[in-house]
């Protein structure tokens, strides 16, 4: 089969198809997530000098910038005997093993090995990945063959605005996340503290249409007020585009990006990007919450506290809303005891071109090639443009 895999055709039954949260590299999901371009890790978590052990996907990598600065990822351990390259140390833009002193490009070539002979040196590799910085994130590639495109989004200009970035930990499978920003209900619920405050009370009217680059979801309200449309775009395989409404304390509406990328099959981080029109703020990031939001999720879900014993003023309050509604699902939900209904027209579309996705890569035939036109663009900045384009 395509992509190194090993599975049989002949194995696979309609479960594996419907199988979106095992994400190892033997996995269908997790063929079809590397086949784009994942953030891995915040540009300033990653100090130079210091190589720093990431894990996603399942798996565990190597990141570090070279001496110039230069981000780069490879894989985990060297192939001498196994030691994780992050003890290491960098020369220039190259990696070398703490434990022999092998050291290895980028791109994955050794390029020293002491004690050994060049005629083996030249037979010894590592994965080396394609790398990007981007919007305070560093993206990476861990498909087979030549990376594709790497997606940007014209609608931040970091000269002009003020960009914000963060990760942060989702203690569920990354897919109930994708399927969380496709249920435009929830938030007349899990978010009623901030929904209600901005006087958008309204339960919206559900549509969603497969696009050139996934799914179009529109949320349809009165208009009354601050009651308005909302339109969202995800872009497959697990990347949201919306526009946050303002609020009494930030009156300005916000672009909102957002990548769900799996840790593990039972953990997830979030990648946020936050746009605020204007400012020449540059790219900064998100100033941390105090206390961190994973200690109320954890202590919400031990029974020690509730949502609502929490400041409504904590800055990261749908995090945290966010996060105890999907992991009071389970780390990964048995979708077979669910009773869907006609708001979950975004879950049950987006669950349908994973499946379709899946299969093709299945059966060696090509993914849909999934790309945004360039004319398909968000104005945002002021609740007149929003409306206007809802």
């Amino acid at each position: 089969m395509p992509d190194g895999s090993t599975t049989s055709n002949s194995s696979l039954g309609d479960q594996d198809f419907r199988d979106f949260a095992h994400i190892g590299p033997d996995k269908l999901a997790g063929r079809f997530l590397r086949k784009f371009w994942q953030p891995v890790l915040p540009g300033d978590e990653l100090l130079s000098g210091t190589p720093k052990r990431i894990q996603l996907l399942g798996e565990y990598f190597t990141a570090y910038r070279g001496e110039d600065g230069v981000a780069h990822i490879v894989e985990d351990r060297c192939p001498h005997r196994q030691t994780m390259l992050s003890l290491g140390w960098i020369e220039g833009d190259c990696i070398r093993c703490f434990y022999h002193g092998w050291m290895f490009s980028p791109d994955g070539k050794c390029v020293d090995m002491p004690a050994e002979n060049d005629a083996f040196r030249d037979k010894v590799t590592i994965h080396g990945y394609p790398t990007r910085e981007y919007l305070g994130l560093i993206f990476a590639y861990f498909g087979e063959g030549d990376a594709p495109e790497f997606p940007l989004y014209p609608e931040v200009d970091p000269e002009k605005d003020t960009v914000f970035y963060t990760k942060h930990p989702v203690p569920c499978n990354f897919f109930q996340r994708i399927e969380n920003d496709l249920d435009e209900v929830h938030l007349n619920f899990v978010h009623q503290v901030g929904t209600h405050e901005i006087g958008m009370v309204d339960i919206p009217e559900i549509s969603v249409v497969e696009t050139e680059y996934g799914i179009l979801r529109k949320g349809r309200r009165s208009g009354e007020g601050n009651n308005v449309d909302r339109t969202g775009r995800i872009f497959m395989p697990n990347t949201m585009m919306v526009i946050t409404p303002g609020s009494a304390r930030r009156p300005e509406w916000m672009l909102h990006l957002a990548w769900r990328v799996p840790v593990t099959d039972e953990l997830m981080a979030s990648f946020i990007v936050t746009t605020r029109k204007g400012g020449g703020g540059g790219i900064q990031p998100r100033a941390h919450s105090d206390p961190d939001p994973m200690y109320y999720t954890e202590e919400i879900l031990a029974g020690r506290m509730r949502v609502q014993d929490i400041d409504p003023d904590y800055p990261s309050l749908f995090n945290v809303q966010d996060n105890v509604a999907l992991a009071g699902q389970g780390a990964i939900v048995d979708r077979s005891k669910e009773r869907l209904g006609q708001s979950d027209k975004g879950v049950i579309l987006m669950r349908k071109l994973w499946e379709r996705e899946m299969r093709a890569i299945a059966e060696g035939r090509p993914i849909k090639a999934w790309r945004r036109p360039v004319e398909d663009l968000l104005e945002y900045g002021s609740r007149e443009v929003e409306l206007a384009g809802s």
